[in-house]
């Protein structure tokens, strides 16, 4: 038996979510293929940050990747007040903007020419330097000093971003049995599709490899180790920059199923190969929050870590990052790399300008029962995963 398909998504982090569900809101019979659980791999372990490119302006890379970012918060609060290609009034915002820290020792020179030039005019954002008596009081009882710039960039739940874009069409949402072996899938099963459409950012290059279909292809690794820390005194929402071209580490804040508070660390304390030693990751971060919260209280706080490979189209500078989504198209077939979260909804629209279907045209409103293969479950956010935390 043949079962037809306007477009198959294999992949179910946020990037292949905002496709698949901007396609299913458009009348178009889509079906999404996910291996291990819904949102698992880079999405689930997102920080959240829909990043406005502020913090690369801050860097000194006020650069294509920075432009690129700016209108991409806008964008992404239509869609949370459900006025947007997609609606995710359902999901969570845990902060409006994160905080930029610069300790005093850092405000000299470049990095103090840029927070006036930033503030005041970059990428056109609402970013100003909050007057201490404005502080957060957690950022006042910390004892950090320096300037704190209001960022303008809100941060997300990532678990329920994911749920408000597949909840609503969880029906068309199934597990893979054999990932490695996509195209034998659907032929086993019969399954015919006009576009293919691989957002699974880690394995993408091996299919196409496999196939043949990787001339000019170009991808690249930037290993990361994130830390977790539990209990977390309060929510912190911050960038704490020096002098380096990255911030000393980001923190966001989240609950656990437990309840506990945990800060999850990226930035420098994280940027290193993912096989290192945690030990490494907690030094840094105690460090860090030495120098910057340095009334901050560690005794009772547990410990762990979250290995990443973040897999990206390959940028011209290395160690960096590419300035926008990365789309390698042979035929109908399109292998993605969003690079960021934040440009999941830019690469839908980019891939919709290469596909013979998308909202621009008319869709037939079929829909076909999937419910023949497994169904799949959502994945555990990186600190319900943990299996035993270190003091």
């Amino acid at each position: 038996m043949t079962h037809k398909a306007d477009i198959v998504i294999f992949g179910s982090g946020i990037a292949g979510l905002w496709l698949f569900n901007r396609m299913k809101r458009a009348g178009y019979n889509a079906l999404l293929l996910e291996s291990k659980g819904i949102g698992g791999g880079q999405s689930v372990a997102s920080q959240g940050i829909i990043h406005s490119g502020l913090k690369y302006a801050f860097a000194g890379k006020l650069n294509k990747l920075a432009e690129s970012i700016s209108a991409m918060p806008d964008l992404w609060r239509s869609a949370l007040k459900g006025e947007g290609h997609v609606d995710l009034s359902a999901a969570r915002v845990n902060a409006d903007s994160q905080y930029l820290m610069i300790p005093k020792s850092s405000l000299g020179g470049l990095m103090g020419g840029l927070v006036k030039l930033v503030t005041k005019q970059a990428l056109g954002n609402n970013v100003h330097e909050v007057k201490q008596a404005d502080w957060p009081e957690e950022i006042k009882d910390s004892g950090f000093k320096g300037t704190v710039v209001f960022m303008d960039e809100p941060v997300l739940d990532a678990p329920s971003v994911i749920r408000a874009l597949a909840e609503p069409y969880k029906e068309c949402i199934r597990k893979i049995d054999t990932p490695d072996d996509p195209f034998g899938f659907l032929e086993r099963h019969g399954i015919e599709a006009k576009e293919i459409v691989f957002t699974a950012a880690a394995s993408n290059h091996e299919v196409a490899s496999a196939r043949s279909e990787d001339d000019g292809l170009a991808t690249q690794k930037r290993p990361l180790l994130m830390g977790m820390m539990k209990p977390a005194p309060y929510p912190l929402y911050a960038h704490l920059v020096g002098n380096s071209d990255k911030p000393v580490a980001t923190i966001t804040t989240h609950e656990a199923a437990d309840g506990s508070l945990v800060w999850y660390l990226g930035g420098g304390v994280a940027e290193r190969d993912k096989d290192s030693d945690p030990n490494e990751v907690y030094a840094a971060a105690k460090k860090g929050f030495a120098k910057y919260l340095p009334k901050l209280d560690l005794s009772a706080v547990e410990w762990a870590v979250l290995p990443i490979d973040r897999v990206e189209g390959k940028s011209d500078i290395d160690g960096w990052m590419p300035d926008t989504p990365t789309i390698h198209s042979v035929g109908k077939t399109h292998y993605c790399w969003p690079t960021k979260l934040t440009f999941a909804p830019l690469l839908t629209e980019r891939l919709m300008e290469k596909m013979s279907i998308g909202p621009s045209r008319e869709a037939s409103g079929a829909a076909s029962d999937w419910s023949f293969l497994p169904d799949i479950d959502y994945a555990l956010s990186p600190w319900d995963g943990v299996k035993e935390w270190t003091k």
